[in-house]
């Protein structure tokens, strides 16, 4: 028996599923097969097998898709063209498959050189800032010193008048309150308080 299916969404692309479709025809023993991506969004098969063999094709076809596809519509129709040995068309997809990746792999590694020579310009910059950094650190050490060194001075001052203000206030609060005791004592007597 010989069929076609169209299968057309907005996702049935770049995911894998002509990969996933001759799976599935190896898997039901089809002898012939060969699958191509039509415009953007649709995928035609054809297939050949005994009659068993592709009704149950069909309905995996039906029942599972790849992940990541987005599937609106799968068409079956009767087909009387040529369809490829399935050996042939897996040996045929397999290199093409091979090919993209070859070309994938090269775009990765003219990434990956240009990666790699970002990467040595940043750590061109992160030396000479390290350097910088560390010529700015014995500067701000040797302002933190002598800032150190005339804050402590400074403390020094401020403790020596500290302790004159604490005199002076002693004298001036022993002073007061010996008037206020006197002005006690009177305000008693006045009072014939005893």
């Amino acid at each position: 028996m010989k069929r076609r299916l169209l299968i057309t969404g907005n996702k049935v692309q770049d995911i894998g599923y002509r990969m996933f479709l001759l799976n599935l025809a190896s898997e039901h023993d089809l002898i012939g097969f060969q699958a191509k991506n039509l415009n953007r969004n649709a995928v035609e098969v054809e297939y050949e097998g005994p009659d068993e063999s592709v009704l149950a094709f069909e309905s995996d076809v039906r029942e599972f898709i790849p992940e990541g596809a987005e599937v609106e519509n799968i068409v079956f129709e009767d087909y009387d063209g040529p369809v490829k040995d399935i050996e042939k068309f897996r040996s045929y997809f397999t290199t093409l498959q091979l090919g993209k990746m070859i070309e994938v792999g090269l775009e990765m590694v003219r990434k990956q050189d240009l990666m790699l020579g970002k990467q040595d310009e940043t750590l061109g910059e992160l030396r000479a800032f390290r350097q910088e950094s560390k010529q700015n650190q014995e500067l701000i050490i040797n302002e933190l010193r002598a800032f150190r060194q005339e804050s402590k001075q400074n403390q020094e001052l401020i403790i020596n008048e500290l302790r004159g203000v604490r005199k002076d206030l002693k004298t001036m609060m022993d002073e007061r309150l010996v008037k206020i005791e006197r002005d006690l004592e009177a305000i008693k007597a006045k009072l014939g308080i005893g």
